[in-house]
């Protein structure tokens, strides 16, 4: 039995790569870098045949892997998913805590009128449009553990400092900076969790990635509530300023925790956590899957302008901008502030009530990814579908606004708990159609997410503005308009995925011919 650090050696003989450095032979395709068939005999195929089986697999896909495969997805899965759904956690958490912050006291001490609030998140949104491109760009070439540990410090520091402002200028300039600093944090881990999961093992994955983030949506409001009703909460520094700082102190150890767990790319690691052994199972992963490793190749003009002739770049970034703008309703405090205005409810509800949606809407989320995984992601664009059609039924409820009370609390719950399983979606469905191009995925993934907040950043000061709540006579009403146009654009991506595979196809058969026809000449 060959130790851990001494990997058995295959009937296979392993691609000339040097696994430090990223380098690999890629005109070697074909040649596995490790055996990880798992052999198909009347007692395995029988034992697949048992409902408990299924089960197992359909819970867990590595079930039905080679065991040296199973061994290495379950160091992946606890490393890599833990410390991108930690760092996730706390990203969203910080992003969202200046929401919990305004209808909790924040509004009252600095006097908040008008657009200020919209001001500080437009604020932040520039610096977050700013940041990502090049930070992706610089991902690409440099070890991920230590970048976006280093990001996940620096925006911790400037989280407490959000309590030394004496005025809104002084907000203002930090939650820019905040935004510089998150900015390559989401993009980041939506290439990397793409760089080491197949199409059948990624809505899982990207799932639980996201529904982390929904999380900081269960903590924030009771947090908030629970520092209210503490008597220590009321020295030294307002209620709300309390969540600053302790945001920032559960940051710092995730950060730790991602500098010595996260793994970068299968070609590029140096997780300790992995053996020789495992860094052939990681590429031979891709491999098989027809995926092109990082090299750390230099991105230039002339390989940037190769992206824009296909249309992944144009349809990709305007879908999930429907979807990203249509959580305005969410980010807007529309249905907190409806609660607290219309309904004259106390901190209790509009701090806990949000979490039931946020709560429902990570269980339904991963229901969709299960099943998704199960179809082997053909079930993307239904679930997309579902989701744009209760983004518009429930805008339009909204959009009428003076109905029954009982129709407003079933739209704010239908609009918000599908949104939880659009992002992984859509973001599991590019990263699988791009598998084989991985500098044009990295590319199309920063720019998807950045061109949400472009229109993020102006967009909800005039459909959002904060003089309209809780009405939004203007914004409900534009969230309607974007459902529906993310119903279509699903549809277009659907078309356009099945025409480029028929292609594929189609000269993979040709190639074929050509083979077999070149063959047979050469034999007369």
């Amino acid at each position: 039995m060959a130790s851990p650090s001494t990997p058995e050696k295959t009937e296979y003989d392993v691609h000339d790569i040097t696994l430090g450095n990223g380098s690999s032979d890629n005109e070697s395709q074909d040649k596995p870098y490790i055996d990880l068939t798992v052999e198909e005999t009347p007692e395995e195929l029988q034992k697949r045949e048992h409902w408990w089986y299924k089960t197992k697999v359909f819970i867990w896909d590595s079930f039905d892997k080679h065991p040296k495969e199973r061994k290495f997805l379950l160091k992946l899965d606890w490393f890599l998913m833990s410390s991108a759904c930690l760092g996730y956690f706390m990203k969203t958490l910080n992003q969202s805590n200046v929401g919990t912050a305004y209808v909790n006291g924040m509004k009252e001490h600095y006097n908040m009128e008008g657009n200020d609030y919209n001001t500080m998140v437009t604020l932040w949104t520039v610096g977050y449009i700013i940041g990502q491109i090049p930070s992706n760009l610089i991902l690409h070439r440099i070890s991920a553990r230590v970048y976006l540990a280093g990001l996940e410090l620096i925006w911790a520091i400037l989280t407490v400092l959000l309590i030394a402002p004496k005025s809104l200028k002084g907000m203002y300039a930090l939650r820019f900076l905040i935004g510089l600093t998150e900015s390559g944090y989401f993009p980041g881990l939506e290439y990397l969790i793409g760089s080491w999961y197949s199409k059948k093992e990624l809505s899982k994955r990207a799932t639980l990635f996201g529904c982390s983030g929904t999380a900081a949506g269960l903590v924030s409001g009771p947090l908030q509530q629970r520092i209210l009703q503490s008597s220590w909460a009321h020295r030294h520094l307002q209620p709300f300023q309390w969540m600053f700082v302790i945001d920032a102190a559960i940051t710092i150890p995730v950060c730790v925790y991602t500098f010595f767990v996260d793994p970068n790319t299968p070609s590029t690691t140096t997780a300790f956590y992995f053996t020789e052994e495992d860094k052939l199972i990681a590429l031979e992963r891709r491999r098989r899957i027809g995926a092109q490793l990082n090299t750390r190749e230099k991105y230039t003009w002339k390989l940037i302008k190769t992206f824009f002739n296909t249309w992944h770049i144009y349809v990709f970034p305007i879908l999930f901008l429907t979807f990203n703008n249509a959580y305005q309703p969410m980010t807007s405090q529309a249905f907190q502030l409806w609660m607290k205005r219309t309904l004259l409810l106390d901190s209790y509800y509009y701090n806990y009530y949000p979490t039931i949606i946020s709560g429902v809407g990570i269980a339904f989320a991963v229901i969709a990814a299960y099943l998704n995984d199960w179809s082997k992601s053909k079930l993307t664009p239904y679930f997309l579908y579902i989701m744009y059609f209760f983004i518009v039924f429930s805008c339009a409820i909204l959009t009428a606004w003076n109905v029954p009370r009982g129709l407003h609390w079933f739209a704010y719950f239908a609009l918000g708990i599908p949104l939880s399983w659009g992002q992984p979606m859509i973001f599991s469905w590019l990263n699988g159609m791009l598998a084989h191009n991985d500098m044009k995925r990295n590319f199309v993934v920063v720019c998807t997410n950045t061109l949400a907040y472009v229109t993020g950043a102006w967009v909800p000061m005039l459909t959002f503005n904060q003089n309209d709540a809780p009405e939004f006579a203007k914004g409900f009403p534009y969230t309607l308009f974007l459902g529906a146009f993310g119903f279509v654009l699903t549809g277009l991506v659907q078309f356009l995925a099945r025409r480029d595979r028929k292609r594929e196809e189609s000269a993979v058969v040709v190639a074929s011919d050509e083979e077999s026809l070149a063959k047979e000449l050469q034999q007369l």
